[in-house]
């Protein structure tokens, strides 16, 4: 089975007692046909990557949020307010093509698709994993979320940073211990078997 990287971070960052519902929940996510209108987030991941290959000054957040149901609006105030204080890190930079990959976790497979990437003049590039939800991560799953990006098969140039959008956190892909692999590989053996 393959999930995405937000799927992973859900089910890592629930209590042992949630897990068995969020993994069916996923589970029936993957398994059924992905229809755009039941994804929240939708709307903000193309604003962003928008803004990435043209404007670069947040004005299709702006134009977004006008827009937006009022269900959604406060969660895409949210983003667009954050989103100055995270895009300036690529003032000096310039959107770059995205490759996604795959990391093996516990026999589950993990897609790490990042948003967009960003490349300096000198040849170092970033690809961005942003995260939206509102539940604050707990400080071993950001660990992980960590070390798994150094799992990722990427050309050298290439650093995969992770985004925390709600708190405006972008933390780089760091290797921890082999413990970090060890927990890692019983969440994707444990999302394995609920979702069997």
């Amino acid at each position: 089975m393959e999930i995405g990287l937000g799927a992973f971070i859900k089910f890592a960052n629930a209590s042992p007692r949630r897990r068995p519902r969020i993994a069916r929940e996923i589970t029936e996510q993957v398994r059924s046909e992905y229809d755009p209108a039941t994804d929240f987030w939708r709307p903000v991941r193309q604003a962003i990557s928008r803004d990435r290959k043209t404007s670069r000054d947040g004005e299709a957040l702006r134009q977004l949020v006008l827009g937006a149901p009022p269900r959604r609006r406060p969660s895409f105030e949210e983003i667009r307010d954050r989103w100055g204080d995270v895009a300036a890190r690529w003032d000096a930079a310039g959107y770059a093509h995205s490759t996604p990959t795959h990391v093996d976790v516990g026999g589950l497979q993990v897609r790490l698709n990042p948003l967009f990437s960003e490349q300096w003049g000198d040849g170092h590039m970033e690809a961005a994993h942003l995260y939206f939800n509102k539940e604050e991560l707990r400080p071993e799953t950001v660990q992980g979320i960590q070390h798994l990006l150094t799992r990722d098969t990427h050309p050298s140039e290439i650093e995969p940073v992770f985004i925390d959008m709600r708190r405006a956190l972008t933390v780089p892909a760091v290797s921890f211990t082999d413990s970090m692999d060890d927990w890692l590989s019983g969440l994707g053996y444990e999302f394995r078997r609920l979702a069997a």
